[in-house]
């Protein structure tokens, strides 16, 4: 029985982004004692076209061949610079499904994807994120299509409505343990400000900021977090709803302009006892 480790699952299509994804999920993993899955899953669409179904098959199956080696030529040297197992899966499918399928039979921890620049219309990107969030109950970090965390590093760390019981139920002390700098606690609310204030979590120095809720504050809170050089800003699951800047979804859709790498922390503590055996890609 090896020792219990969390599960880190990266969502991937094999996009020109997935260097800068695994970086960020191995950084991830060294931090908290983690190992990586990478899940590809793609739309049999996009590879076969108006191929009939005897050739649709044979396009589909040297797909596989294909991915297969791509992932291995991609993850190998991952794994073997940063000392961090790695398996990986591919399949191909409804993406909504396979995803759903695949974190039932695996019951990741942590979901990583990757987001790209925004546009003026809803993406697949926003539409799977929101999908995921809808369904998982575990953490997600959505990586930064430019600022990806790097393995080694200290990184900094930020809060978002969030409470100190929410973030030390969902993520071990050792992630806290990484922050290179005070950490930043933001809160946004409806009533009076007060100045920064200064109280410890986990042993380390946090400085809070509480702001009015109002159109100029989300205006300026890229600014805010620039400021402060926050690597990693995590929020909070909330369970009521009621309040349009509490769901995930909404938390999500309200920072996702800002260039920064954003953890949706996990409704519990996910981490379970467990064998594992991984093959190194």
């Amino acid at each position: 029985m090896e020792k219990n480790k969390y599960k880190i699952a990266l969502l991937s299509d094999l996009a020109d982004g997935m260097h800068n994804l695994l970086k960020s999920s191995v950084s991830l993993a060294k931090m908290v004692d983690a190992e990586i899955e990478v899940f590809n899953v793609r739309k049999p669409t996009d590879i076969i076209g108006k191929d009939n179904q005897l050739s649709a098959i044979r396009t589909i199956n040297h797909e596989y061949i294909v991915t297969d080696k791509r992932m291995k030529n991609i993850l190998a040297p991952f794994s073997e610079d940063y000392g961090v197992p790695i398996r990986y899966s591919s399949t191909f499918g409804n993406v909504k499904t396979e995803i759903a399928r695949y974190l039932d039979d695996n019951t990741p921890d942590i979901l990583v994807l990757g987001r790209r620049k925004t546009k003026p219309f809803n993406t697949v990107d926003d539409r799977i994120i929101n999908f995921v969030l809808s369904i998982f109950k575990g953490s997600v970090m959505i990586v930064s299509e430019e600022n990806g965390l790097k393995p080694n590093m200290k990184i900094g760390i930020g809060t978002l409505n969030c409470s100190d019981e929410s973030l030390s139920s969902s993520f071990p002390e050792a992630l806290f343990a990484h922050t290179n700098s005070p950490l930043k606690s933001f809160s946004i609310v409806n009533g009076p400000t007060t100045q920064p204030q200064s109280h410890e979590f986990l042993g380390k120095k946090t400085v809070d900021y509480i702001f009015d809720y109002n159109d100029n504050t989300m205006k300026k809170l890229p600014i805010y977090l620039s400021k402060s050089k926050v690597d990693l800003l995590f929020v909070e699951r909330k369970k009521k709803e009621k309040q349009s800047t509490s769901t995930p979804s909404n938390i999500y859709d309200m920072v996702k302009k800002i260039d920064i790498n954003l953890m949706i922390a996990g409704e519990q503590n996910l981490l379970r006892n467990y064998q594992s055996k991984l093959d190194i890609a």
